[in-house]
């Protein structure tokens, strides 16, 4: 395979093509139109959130805000001042109104997703459904994403430019050697330190800006961060399925075993339980 070059965006691709182009091979694209599957995706603005969301809180840098404060923070955030960032809700528990705008949450595309059955509790191991606010001057730190989901964004209000990391580059990157810290990098795509990280040269990253109502699929294990133009506001949430299942409960015991290689085994069991329940309901016909 040719080396990835740019994100490409579709008008439109079947739930067949995308498997075999994107999902299997593990190359991420931009789909412009996936969030018209939701018949509410043209009126998340900042004016929608304040109405129906401004007293809902949650905590950001350590600190307890409302939405409203939030949206008014980020509205006035600059590189020189930026807001605190991330500032995320957990939709479905915080925000479970908003949660019913946003259906079929799977946008015809991330099927099956076993993070939708029972089999997996919310909040645990990647399975999270997220709202994010953020302003210009916001920078998410260079990460692949935890127990190796596929991470799917839809960009609500605002333009993001996403920088990923495709291919095998992780050598390039500095990860942390143990636990969680492996899944970050400690470089500023935007003032690389070359002298402490010179391998960071030979990286390639492929940059694409997201545009309102435009989501993108990014696949199990690339590295990746975001850039913010000016206030946005994105839906992220993750998948799980027989794709990046054997990669998951691998995650599942290293992340553990330094802990307890006892409790790693227990986790691990579950892991096994769970995909199995999940892989024998889809083959029944279960949909996820």
């Amino acid at each position: 395979m040719e080396p990835l070059t740019t994100i490409e965006k579709k008008d439109s691709i079947s739930y067949e093509d995308f498997i075999e182009q994107h999902a299997k091979p593990r190359v991420p694209v931009v789909l412009k139109n996936a969030s018209a599957a939701w018949a509410s995706n043209k009126i998340f603005t900042p004016e929608f959130f304040e109405k129906n969301f401004g007293n809902d809180e949650t905590m950001s840098d350590g600190k307890l805000y409302k939405m409203s404060e939030l949206l008014d923070m980020t509205a006035k955030s600059t590189p020189e001042n930026p807001a605190p960032y991330p500032n995320l809700y957990e939709i479905p528990e915080q925000l479970p109104e908003l949660m019913k705008l946003l259906q079929p949450i799977h946008l015809h595309y991330s099927r099956p997703n076993w993070f939708r059955s029972k089999a997996v509790p919310y909040g645990k191991f990647g399975n999270s459904i997220q709202l994010f606010i953020g302003g210009k001057g916001n920078q998410y730190s260079l990460h692949k994403d935890y127990f190796h989901t596929n991470a799917w964004i839809t960009q609500l209000y605002g333009e993001k430019k996403f920088v990923v990391f495709p291919g095998d580059q992780e050598k390039y990157l500095y990860p942390g050697k143990e636990g969680f810290k492996r899944y970050l990098s400690p470089i500023n795509i935007l003032a690389p330190d070359y002298e402490k990280y010179p391998e960071y040269k030979n990286a390639k990253p492929v940059e694409v800006t997201l545009q309102p109502g435009e989501t993108i699929f990014i696949p199990n294990g690339l590295w990746h961060t975001t850039v913010a133009y000016g206030q946005n506001i994105s839906l992220i949430f993750d998948q799980l399925n027989s794709l990046n299942y054997k990669a998951w409960k691998k995650d599942i015991y290293d992340l553990k075993k330094k802990e307890s290689k006892l409790k790693a085994a227990i986790l691990y069991a579950y892991a096994l339980s769970a995909g199995t329940a999940c892989s024998l309901a889809e083959a029944m016909g279960k949909k996820f």
